[in-house]
């Protein structure tokens, strides 16, 4: 990944004409912000369709996804980004880590968006690094099919956020955006596994409950294999749901979700977790095609 990014850094060496100086050349970084926040621009015009599926009644998009943030919010929210910018940048670079972020940005403000749209208020934006971020809530969803489109509602954000960064790509050649669009991809797809704190458990809950034990076997599976210590606070908090709600106290009024809720709920995180998986590979191979050319 890292020698990918390293290619589209070469300098290009071109001879000035005698007595002239050259232009100088904007920082990478800011090209990759000004890249991710057009690509948000084109994404907020698009939400509308893709966030507001399902809803009994439709509500306008004029909703402010962070009504309700005071000083204390936003401040722990920049706080927050900045940490998370400079990990990031430690080990990958500012360029990736800056356009990393808004990519974290435009999935929370997907999540934060059909919160307000369905009359709940959001509590905070924070950003932890090498693990994402999350937007907290004041109010609790009414139902767990309210609660399964607000988790969809992030990936679906991020996904179309991914795929701007693939076209960038495709326009510029910049490997960089390749590389945020395989980011994008892969951990959108590792948020939609039906573990509990991740979004694929908040959206499983609609489905099938017993999907939060699949889930958990697969996250064994990947901590037995990755070795990675930041994957047992999720296994353990999801572990944690599957005896809350199925071994111990049960909400039926919660869970009361119907066969059409369901269906509908199904059809979109499974179609979304088949188009991630096929992405995630197919940009992942074009990464290795590029280190070894």
């Amino acid at each position: 990944m890292q020698s990918a990014v390293s290619e589209s850094d070469k300098d290009i060496s071109v001879e000035e004409p005698s007595g002239q100086q050259p232009a100088p050349r904007k920082p990478r970084f800011l090209k990759v912000a000004a890249g991710i926040l057009i690509a948000t621009g084109l994404l907020a015009l698009k939400l509308k369709g893709l966030l507001f599926f399902g809803l009994a009644k439709f509500k306008p998009l004029m909703v402010n996804p962070l009504e309700g943030f005071g000083l204390a919010q936003f401040a722990w929210t920049a706080g927050s980004m900045a940490v998370t910018i400079g990990a990031y940048a430690f080990k990958f670079g500012l360029a990736f880590a800056i356009g990393f972020v808004l990519l974290t940005v435009i999935h929370e403000l997907g999540h934060a968006l059909l919160i307000r749209a369905k009359g709940l208020r959001a509590s905070a934006m924070v950003f932890i690094p090498f693990i994402g971020g999350a937007v907290t809530l004041k109010d609790q969803p009414r139902s767990a099919f309210d609660d399964a489109q607000i988790g969809l509602a992030g990936p679906i954000a991020g996904t179309v956020a991914s795929l701007l960064c693939l076209f960038i790509y495709r326009l510029n050649g910049d490997s960089l955006y390749l590389v945020l669009a395989f980011a994008g991809f892969a951990l959108n797809l590792l948020n939609l596994m039906p573990v509990g704190p991740l979004d694929g458990g908040r959206i499983a809950a609609a489905i099938s409950k017993w999907m939060w034990v699949l889930g958990s076997g697969i996250l064994v599976y990947m901590l037995v294999v990755w070795r990675n210590p930041l994957l047992l606070p999720v296994l353990f908090l999801g572990l944690y749901q599957i005896y809350r709600t199925i071994i111990g106290d049960y909400d039926e009024l919660f869970y009361a979700v119907t066969i059409s809720q369901r269906s509908r709920i199904a059809a979109f995180y499974f179609a979304l977790v088949f188009f991630l998986g096929y992405e995630t590979l197919t940009v992942h191979a074009e990464l290795l095609t590029l280190q070894t050319s």
